[in-house]
């Protein structure tokens, strides 16, 4: 994607009505797969009025940062999401400073959101393996890893040749999470015995190894914290939904809206459910989850079910993110953004897709599993590091808006929130900051080499990564983008489509050092 050019081309088709964005932005967040695997492991830290307030709070804030990318959506027809607004924002003088870092952020946070789908795929299949099989041992890392590994493939081939099968998929795992949602939910409220109304809503534990309550109930913010990312996702589709400068506010503001409902539900039903956590957190199947589900209902078969809907909710997110993180990256490629950026952008000539986009970040994914191989504490560090990414990508178009007084931002007769906006754009810096903190925290003490928190060191090391493009290719060829009028648009040619004007002119707007080329001004 050329940004800053001169060059104005049709949208594509409109493939994606408001209920379809709404859907896809659902598996985005997805807060009931990613709360069904992560709720427990933030337990020890707070325990269940630390997780139900701490969400209640999380979405809160997260409000304050939807209805910036509201305000934002209203007034930039971009599939760019955060980045872009960000970039838009930005008073010229810094933008290319700016939009770098923020770019490869926004890259990497949803490189790290895939691999999250992909640790939960691959322990909820051990765990399923071990439902139907009790004898089968789900504690050997290699074996998770390959798992993990084979998700990652799996992925990377559909993206390549079965992209076109997606949008059906996703519409399996919405209704999945539907059903599952719902009949859980009225599973667990009949059948499962119930705890005390003191366990859920007033009585806090520390069993984090920290003497101070107060310091274990900021740990316990983690799992709230973490199952609200992927925020910007249905604001990718803005060049596929139908008058997206009117209809993409509704979806994003429905998809948060619900989600925040689906979650403060679950978190209640959950917590009731739990009158023994220690054999629940002891499971053999390696997901506390699935015990609890076993336990409550009294049947394998319910636990089973339960698990398959896990999967498959998680693997069609795992499917999203894909293709997600191949499309930003080619938009980033297309700035000049990252390494080898002339190969990044080449198309093939059969399917029109972006090879080389698509294997990037699937190799980084498996790379990124690696650390399962030395820790335990391995999806902590991926979900942290999804964290810290999302968030910084997330909190900077208000910390622009903030800074500038909205002087950057269009004039528009929709989503003007005059003095209201201040609040909101600085709630939504405050809790981006708070999330950055705490992502970055040892959520045990003492600190050994397996319960370390290793999202500084894989924040860290794809920082150097960042600073090293910079330095080779960044600094000479990044273009950011200037505004939503001169994008040239590449969703057709991510989704394979035969859109040869379009690709004739994505290949010759980029030389063959990764460069815009000054022959692609027009068109």
């Amino acid at each position: 994607m050329v940004l800053g050019l001169d060059v104005q081309v049709e949208h594509t088709s409109q493939n994606f009505g408001l209920w379809g964005a709404v859907s896809l932005g659902w598996l985005t967040i997805n807060v009931f797969g990613g709360m069904s695997f992560i709720i427990f492991f933030g337990l020890n830290a707070g325990g269940i009025p630390v997780l139900l307030y701490g969400f209640i709070g999380s979405s809160s804030a997260v409000i304050c940062i939807i209805l910036t990318f509201a305000q934002c959506a209203s007034r930039f027809s971009t599939a760019g999401g955060a980045y872009h607004y960000a970039c838009f924002l930005t008073p010229e003088k810094y933008r290319r400073q700016v939009a770098y870092p923020l770019g490869w952020f926004n890259y990497l946070g949803w490189i790290f959101t895939h691999a999250g789908c992909c640790a939960i795929v691959a322990t909820c299949t051990l765990g399923l393996v071990n439902l139907c099989n009790p004898d089968f041992d789900v504690s050997e890392r290699w074996q998770l890893f390959l798992v993990y590994l084979a998700v990652d493939v799996i992925c990377w081939l559909v993206n390549l040749w079965g992209l076109k099968g997606i949008p059906t998929l996703e519409l399996i795992g919405c209704y999945a999470t539907v059903f599952g949602f719902i009949a859980y939910t009225v599973a667990l409220l009949v059948k499962a015995p119930k705890a005390d109304a003191r366990s859920v809503f007033v009585e806090m534990n520390n069993q984090t190894g920290y003497s101070s309550i107060a310091m274990a109930v900021v740990l316990g913010l983690f799992s709230s914290f973490a199952t609200l990312m992927g925020l910007d996702g249905p604001a990718h589709l803005a060049e596929e939904i139908d008058r997206p400068k009117k209809s993409l506010p509704r979806v994003l503001l429905i998809v948060v809206l619900s989600q925040f409902v689906i979650g403060v539900v679950w978190i209640i039903v959950v917590g009731f459910s739990i009158t023994d956590l220690g054999p629940i957190m002891s499971t053999s199947t390696g997901v506390p989850m699935l015990e609890l589900i076993r336990r409550g209902t009294g049947s394998d078969a319910a636990a089973i079910v339960f698990c398959l809907i896990l999967i498959v909710n998680n693997g069609t997110s795992a499917l999203g993110s894909a293709v997600t993180m191949s499309r930003q990256g080619y938009a980033f490629a297309r700035d000049g953004g990252l390494f080898w950026n002339s190969k990044l952008v080449q198309l093939t000539h059969k399917s029109h897709m972006p090879f080389w986009s698509i294997n990037l970040p699937s190799v980084l994914v498996g790379l990124v599993g690696l650390i399962y191989l030395f820790s335990n504490a391995a999806f902590n560090a991926i979900v942290g590091s999804q964290a810290v990414c999302m968030i910084i990508s997330f909190g900077f178009p208000a910390l622009m808006l903030l800074i500038t007084g909205g002087k950057t931002l269009p004039e528009s007769d929709r989503w003007n929130f005059g003095i209201w906006g201040p609040p909101i754009y600085a709630i939504s810096i405050f809790y981006s900051v708070l999330v950055v903190i705490v992502a970055f925290m040892p959520q045990a003490h003492p600190i050994t080499t397996l319960n370390m928190n290793y999202t500084v060191l894989v924040v860290g090391a794809f920082s150097i990564a960042m600073t090293l493009a910079w330095i080779l290719e960044g600094n000479k060829h990044f273009q950011p983008p200037v505004n939503d009028k001169d994008i040239v648009i590449a969703v057709g040619v991510i989704e394979g489509l035969d859109t040869s004007a379009k690709i004739l002119m994505a290949e010759e707007a980029v030389d063959d050092q990764g460069r815009p080329s000054p022959e692609s001004k027009s068109v």
